[in-house]
């Protein structure tokens, strides 16, 4: 069946940006990981541990988060949306993708005796990366 002239532009993507977008979410949780480390390294000494672990968890988290929301907008999805109206959008879903995050590694936790957080982390938050891709690709670019 031919494709119609008033498919929207994220179903013409379709799935072939999803290792760009695979590629990119690496690179800016390389980014998190690392300057939420050096961050700690540097506010430790001056810092009491929880306020020093929750700037450094802040901060590493808006730089990987603008970091992903260029290369995405740039190089994934070569968006032509206006920046105001995708960037609102991406650090909506992004605070939402995070709430999710937390809220669903809490009740699994809660509901498995015995499971590790990381053990309910990840399949949570594989598939909310799925979530994330499909949203990002039919609503923010």
């Amino acid at each position: 069946m031919c494709s119609s002239n008033s498919e929207s532009s994220a179903a013409k993507r379709g799935w072939r940006t999803f290792v760009p977008f695979a590629a990119s979410s690496l690179v800016s949780s390389g980014v998190d990981l690392g300057a939420f480390w050096l961050l700690c390294c540097a506010l430790r000494p001056y810092l009491p541990e929880a306020v020093y672990i929750t700037a450094a968890t802040i901060v590493a988290r808006v730089l990987s988060s603008l970091m992903n929301y260029l290369i995405n907008y740039f190089f994934v999805f070569q968006s032509r949306a206006a920046h105001q109206r995708s960037a609102t959008l991406y650090t909506i879903l992004t605070i939402l993708k995070t709430l999710a995050s937390a809220f669903f590694v809490s009740l699994l936790v809660g509901l498995v005796p015995g499971l590790p957080e990381l053990g309910a982390k990840i399949p949570v938050d594989v598939a909310l990366f799925v979530i994330n891709y499909l949203v990002q690709n039919a609503f923010v670019y």
